[in-house]
């Protein structure tokens, strides 16, 4: 019985987190492999509605948006600032902090984006969902 309930709630999480855009989908908008310190990253990107404002207009701005982002130096350093402020994680490797730098220099590049076409992101309404794989 035990056994039973455990299996039916799993698969309800699962159920609900692939509703929501949490797991990963089998097909990603992006993906990147990047040399980052002591190894590579794969890294991934897709998207997904949160809401019904985004419309065909938000989508396009947001696929252009993902398709051409591109990463400087300038933004992996101040990605890499902005990571080590945050007291609750602990980077297992400089290169996974690469790699995270430059997973969230592209997630905000979608952002901006919107923004600027007038989806702001304090009414976000297309997440921009990523996963990281490092070999380092």
């Amino acid at each position: 019985m035990r056994r039973a309930l455990v299996l039916v709630a799993s698969c309800v999480s699962i159920a609900v987190l692939a509703g929501c855009g949490w797991v990963r989908p089998d097909v990603v908008d992006r993906a990147d492999d990047v040399s980052v310190t002591g190894g590579t990253c794969r890294i991934e990107w897709w998207l997904a509605a949160l809401n019904d404002g985004a419309t065909d207009e938000a989508w396009g701005v947001a696929r252009e948006a993902l398709a051409s982002a591109t990463v400087d130096e300038a933004e992996l350093s101040e990605w890499r600032e902005l990571l080590l402020l945050d007291d609750d994680v602990t980077w297992a490797s400089p290169g996974r902090l690469d790699g995270a730098a430059h997973l969230e220099a592209v997630r905000a590049d979608v952002r901006d984006a919107l923004a600027v076409a007038g989806f702001p992101d304090s009414d976000r309404v297309i997440e921009v969902f990523s996963s990281q794989l490092c070999t380092v």
